[in-house]
């Protein structure tokens, strides 16, 4: 992401105080992923270009910060720190993480290990690893993963004002007061967030090849989606035109209606619970199961389901569209746009003749400034390692060495500059899916000061980014944060209808006259009515922009 609007699969914004200079009113940006399913990684993810921000942080309560940024902090211990990352490791990734540990021994007297959490396990393993009291250092966190709630929950470390000034002084001085914001939730500041905006984009790769079979330039509606699903079939049979998965987060085709509408979650309910637009003037809460626009759109999905065009399975499928894509197992694939950015040199490489391209859900947008939550890295409250833990996140902000090699891989075998020192190329001969450039594990560093673009980008990317940033509009709602204590239960409860009939509502698994009538009734008995008219209520009540 995850983009989406990634927002409508991702939830939190919050308020915060480093100090008085850096208070804020509490924010939670909404990073939704557009889909009515399951929460979406791409994630995501997903998305586009930076703004920078150097705002220096500074505070009034001066003696006792000023006091431990002046004290060395003590490694004489050597620990091993582990990282929970999300997805799979790059094929040469062990190369990596040995270079890793040659810096970091050096510098922090520690060595970093790995766990791996699965894009098709993030929904179970995740939040078992937060809340287990396993040994985890450092784990992503954003408002798609629901960091309000884990937070709430306890499973983050408060990082205090100390903490920051004597471990992570790089990170206090680089980022802006808007991001610790964003990265604090009942007013203790749980993570340490990313140093830029971004704006949602996401869509579908698909292939040249066979939008011309279609007599189709691009992909801007589910009648267009249905034609070249309907050209890929006759194009090779044996091919599932979207061979898809809700238990990866895949985004599904109703994000076509989420990006036109622009709407997002309810930030601190579950991805998707509760749906709004925030650029309406008297925005109106709604679901996937009385959204007008999503209830119009389930019938076409599920004819595209019935003909074979979506794979049968899809509700326990643990393979992302993007891989069967790439094997050639799959027509499309739901991608972010920063994502499929990444991941255009290796399919064009492997498949030249496809023409691949990337077909956003709403190329014309609109498009939300995502906030600085969308992504960050916290340190679980079971952390034995924080302090070191910190030191290890700040490295991201003061020193490139770190950033460059967990982002693009060992220089010289997974990358180089360009000539002129402004782009970043994989050096010939060198397979680009060893190391590919890696999005979702890294919620925090220096991207503005170090990031840059590649010579592998997808054409006209530059140009799509650029666009987006001549029309993407502020979220004047994005600190709104609800308070849901007393609807918490129903809120569980509802979140149990939602998992049950939602992914199978938008990839059309469901037929949905059948499946909407007895999600009525459960979610009638679940307190739907209540949670609905409790978070309405709440959204009037909210000044926009403030």
């Amino acid at each position: 992401m995850k983009t989406q609007t990634k927002k409508a699969i991702m939830i939190g914004m919050l308020a915060l105080i480093v100090s008085s200079s850096l208070a804020a009113c509490g924010s939670n940006n909404n990073n939704g992923a557009g889909n009515t399913a399951n929460s979406q990684s791409s994630n995501n993810a997903n998305n586009t270009k930076g703004t920078g921000n150097n705002a220096a942080a500074t505070s009034d309560t001066a003696s006792e910060g000023t006091n431990a940024a002046a004290s060395t902090p003590d490694i004489s211990k050597h620990v091993k720190l582990t990282w929970a990352a999300l997805g799979d490791p790059p094929k040469d990734f062990d190369a990596v993480k040995a270079k890793l540990n040659e810096m970091t021994n050096k510098d922090l007297n520690a060595d970093v290990d790995f766990v791996w959490i699965g894009w098709g396990d993030l929904d179970s393993k995740y939040p078992l690893m937060l809340m287990s009291g396993q040994n985890v250092d450092m784990i992503y966190t954003a408002g798609w993963l629901g960091y309000s709630d884990n937070a709430k929950k306890g499973a983050f470390t408060e990082l205090t004002k100390d903490m920051l000034d004597k471990y992570a002084p790089n990170a206090e001085q680089k980022l802006p007061p808007e991001a610790w914001s964003n990265a604090t939730v009942d007013g203790k500041i749980i993570a340490v967030p990313r140093n830029y905006l971004e704006y949602q984009d996401a869509g579908l790769a698909a292939r040249g090849d066979i939008m011309g079979k279609a007599g189709l330039t691009a992909l801007t509606s589910l009648d267009d989606v249905e034609k070249y699903m309907e050209a890929a079939k006759a194009t090779d049979p044996k091919i599932v035109p979207f061979n898809t998965g809700a238990s990866v987060g895949d985004y599904p085709l109703t994000s076509f209606v989420l990006k036109e509408k622009s709407l997002i979650s309810v930030p601190g309910l579950p991805a998707n619970m509760l749906l709004f637009d925030p650029l309406e003037t008297k925005p109106q809460v709604s679901s996937a199961f009385d959204n007008p626009d999503l209830l119009a759109a389930y019938p076409k999905i599920r004819e595209m389901f019935q003909k074979g065009y979506i794979n049968k399975n899809v509700l326990n499928n643990k393979t992302p569209s993007r891989d069967s894509f790439q094997a050639g197992q799959s027509a499309l694939a739901a991608y972010g746009d920063n994502q499929f950015r990444d991941s255009f040199n290796g399919i064009n490489t492997a498949h030249p003749d496809w023409n691949v391209s990337f077909q956003s859900f709403s190329p014309e947008g609109p498009f939300i400034k995502l906030a600085y939550d969308s992504g960050m890295m916290a340190i679980p409250s079971s952390s034995g390692n924080k302090e070191r833990a910190l030191m290890f996140m700040d490295k991201f902000f003061s020193d490139p060495n770190y950033y460059m090699l967990m982002i693009y891989g060992i220089e010289g075998k997974h990358w180089e500059y360009t000539a002129d020192k402004s782009q970043i190329e994989v050096p010939a001969g060198t397979d680009p899916s060893l190391y590919p450039k890696w999005q979702y594990p890294w919620g925090f560093g220096d991207w503005v000061g170090f990031n840059k673009p590649s010579t592998t980008d997808y054409p006209d990317y530059a140009k799509h980014v650029e666009h987006m940033a001549s029309v993407a509009k502020d979220n004047p709602y994005a600190n709104f944060k609800p308070n849901t204590d007393s609807i918490k239960n129903e809120i569980a409860a509802l979140n149990n209808v939602f998992l049950k009939y939602g992914g199978a509502l938008a990839y059309g698994a469901a037929d949905p006259d059948e499946a909407l009538k007895k999600a009525s009734a459960e979610l009638k008995a679940a307190g739907y009515d209540k949670v609905k008219a409790e978070i309405q209520k709440q959204l009037d009540e909210f000044t926009p922009g403030s």
